[in-house]
């Protein structure tokens, strides 16, 4: 179990992570052969409830009220997360200090990460036997196997029921289709959990919103790019960790985005020309041979553009 600050603490226990901090732990019940999880003062049903969700009888399939997620202070449960992403306050006798770490717990446990919350719907689908009519394609390694854009959605109200759907670049649409499939009204507050297809973005960012997704894939379908290649240059411009609009995004593509290029040389060839220097070379009568190509495409892709690969061996190359 990772021991840290208990500011780190309350951030890993968003993620239900294993964690401990002083007199402060957080303890994740996928697994059963870690330190065990002490009852403390707890009441006697809620202790036997935190044993069985332990140590589930033989025969049973943990359900929603299983308890997922535990944090303790001084060796008693405060607060508790189920496996329907449900928080619990621990029936206990607690002390002054105890109760005040309930008050963070229940804060913070009232928002777990996406992560956290797709790997309970995850365990949901297995144990509902639910199958999703359109999951993506992925190759063994777990990468993307089509361009088909899918973006996992789920109603706040209950977080770990998901539906897989596709986006579009019109925002009225994607949201409406949300809404139909999820009941969120016009599907503006409906939670994100998963999105494939849209490249160092969709791997890399902690959260998503619809609108920003659908101007990936709006940008993608004006300049028949693969979304993917639209994130990854997101990424590339510091976007999975930062929050541009989706307005300031639009513009930013249109000054950066410089085109698709057979090699790396040949968009090397055309900012040459862009620049001016094959016709003063000719006015001078220099020959292109004197022209140190390599050099220059080195330069240019080292400190003023990025490359991204696209599926048939070309790039997309964006101005920085």
């Amino acid at each position: 179990m990772n021991h840290t600050t208990q500011t780190e603490a309350w951030r890993q226990i968003r993620d239900c992570a294993d964690v401990k901090a002083g007199r402060l732990t957080g303890r994740c019940l996928r697994h059963t052969y870690l330190t065990p999880v002490l009852p403390g003062n707890l009441t006697e049903d809620a202790a036997l409830q935190l044993h069985d969700s332990v140590y589930p009888p033989t025969g049973t399939t943990p359900g929603p009220d299983t308890i997922w997620y535990v944090v303790s202070c001084d060796g008693t449960p405060v607060a508790w997360l189920t496996r329907a992403a449900e928080v619990v306050t621990s029936p206990a006798d607690l002390t002054d200090y105890q109760r005040h770490i309930q008050t963070q717990a229940v804060t913070a446990l009232s928002q777990p990460t996406r992560n956290a919350l797709l790997e309970l719907a995850k365990i949901r689908d297995k144990r509902e036997h639910r199958i999703h009519s359109d999951l993506p394609q992925v190759r063994p390694d777990g990468r993307p196997a089509d361009a088909e854009t899918r973006i996992l959605v789920a109603t706040p109200a209950d977080p770990t029921l998901t539906y897989w759907i596709r986006g579009t670049g019109d925002r009225t649409e994607t949201r409406l289709h949300v809404a139909t499939v999820t009941g969120v009204a016009e599907g503006n507050d409906a939670l994100i959990l998963d999105v494939h297809g849209y490249g160092k973005y969709g791997e890399r960012r902690a959260r998503f919103d619809l609108p920003m997704l659908c101007t990936i894939e709006h940008l993608a379908a004006t300049h028949d790019l693969p979304a993917a290649a639209i994130g990854t240059w997101l990424d590339l411009a510091g976007a999975s960790t930062t929050d541009p609009t989706p307005d300031t995004v639009t513009a930013a593509f249109g000054d950066a985005y410089a085109g698709i290029h057979e090699t790396r040389h040949t968009f090397a060839l055309t900012e040459r020309d862009r620049n001016g220097w094959t016709k003063a070379f000719a006015a001078a009568g220099i020959p292109d041979r004197y022209f140190n190509l390599d050099a220059f495409t080195e330069h240019l892709f080292r400190a003023e553009v990025h490359r991204v690969d696209l599926a048939d061996e070309r790039i997309a190359v964006f101005r920085r």
